[in-house]
Formats: C-alpha cells, structure tokens, sequence
C-alpha cells in the first residue's frame, strides 16, 4: 500500500461533492438495491436532485434485481417515469453478472462516483468491474433492514474501461440547501419542460397556480405522481429555510 505521495500539478475545480467529498466528477452513479434494503424511491429522488445541484450527471444503477424477479414489471410505471425524464437506469445483478458490462461503459473517462445507501451492494459491484479490487462487503441487518458500512473513505480506483471510480461510504443523510425555492423546478427534468407553458410561467412553482400546465401533465399521467410529491416536499423545506434566513 502507497503511504507517501507527492502533488505534481494542481488542476481547477469543476464541481465538488461534499458527501462523499470529491471534486471534478463527470459522473455519479446512483446505486440502490430492489431489496434488501427496499427500495425507497424519495431517497432516489434526494440523490438525484443532490447530483443535478452539483451539475454532475447522474446515472440510476438499480441493483439486486435476482432478489425480485418480478421488480421490472411491478415497477414499470416508474422505471418509465426515471427514463422518460431522461435519466439512465439500469437494473443490475451481481450475482448473476447482469447487464454489468453497461455499468462498465459508464466508467470510461474521466472520475465517476458510486453512491448511494449502505448495504445496496456497491463494492460487490466494485469487485466485478475492477479485477483486484478485492473491496470488502457487508450484510444487510434483518433487524434495522439497511446494510453496515464497510467502506470507511473515498478511494480512487483504475477502471478496467480507462476512467476512474471511487468508492465511497454509503449514507442516507442528505441536505438539500442553499437554492431558491422558485429554482427548484429547474432540477426536476420532466418538470422544468412543462414550466414554460404554464400561465404565469415566470414564478409559477407548480404548487398552487392556476393554469398550471405541470399540474394538468400530472392529472394526464405524463408526470409520475411520486415525483411530483417528492417535488413538492423539497419544495417546502426549501421555502422554510428561505423564510427562516430571512425572518
């Protein structure tokens, strides 16, 4: 193991990410298991919206799929929702080795990061796409039902593809701050394209406007009504935090 290094060149920072701390990401891959742990879509949501703060591009690894067979036709409808938004999502298998050749084509340049919660099998996949990683991996906890850190710091490990990854600790605790609440709907993909055509498009925040073209997409089914809750919930804790600054 390298214990000493030395800075050769001192390059700008694009963006940061502060949980995990790391600069200059192209990518972040999003990884959550279809179970154990479940599945839990407003997480999803909070790491994406973390991502699109921080313009890094987001990719959405749903991994664990041979622990629900059944998840794709059971989820479809938001599976739909995710890609339609223009999201990349793939459903992977470690233990079956499934679809991870397309994980691998995303590690190819520059730094991507692995996130997401613990237990959701991030090193596991690690140690498939990297021969020689041999990063350590946990069990998920059937009593507290989310898995136990085994990844204590960020690492940047050679990908096989020719970029890098860093594997990171898992977490669940994300702040969203330090955004307008109105600029919100800018990260919301399948929001933001509607706002245009709402009446009063300049401040509508698609909550309680008339005329809301974001609310007549939502009753046509044309945006998911899990993001459009998620939408409103970040919404309200932005708009306290925009009233607490200011009082």
């Amino acid at each position: 193991m390298v214990k000493e290094g030395m800075i050769e060149e001192l390059l700008s920072r694009d963006n940061l990410l502060f949980r995990p701390k790391i600069a200059n990401v192209a990518k972040v891959l999003l990884v959550m298991a279809v179970a154990k742990p479940k599945l839990d879509y407003f997480l999803l949501d909070k790491f994406l919206l973390a991502s699109e703060l921080e313009n890094v591009k987001p990719v959405i690894v749903l991994n664990k799929t041979d622990l629900a067979p059944d998840f794709k036709e059971k989820n479809k409808d938001k599976i739909s929702a995710y890609q339609e938004a223009g999201y990349d999502l793939h459903l992977t298998s470690v233990k079956k080795e499934e679809n991870l050749h397309m994980i691998l084509a995303h590690l190819s340049q520059g730094i991507s990061v692995l996130a997401g919660p613990s237990g959701v099998g991030k090193s596991a996949l690690l140690n498939k796409l990297i021969p020689g990683a041999e990063l350590k991996t946990g069990e998920v906890s059937e009593k507290l039902g989310r898995g136990t850190h085994t990844t204590r710091r960020v690492e940047l490990l050679k990908s096989g593809a020719g970029g890098w990854v860093a594997d990171t600790p898992g977490f669940t605790s994300l702040e969203i701050s330090g955004i307008e609440p109105v600029d919100l709907r800018h990260y919301y993909p399948e929001i933001s394209r509607y706002t245009p055509h709402c009446k009063f498009s300049a401040n509508c925040v698609h909550i309680h406007e008339p005329g809301c073209a974001v609310k007549d997409a939502l009753a046509q089914n044309e945006i998911a009504d899990h993001r459009y809750q998620s939408y409103r919930h970040f919404y309200k804790i932005l708009e306290e935090e925009w009233k607490n600054k200011y009082d």
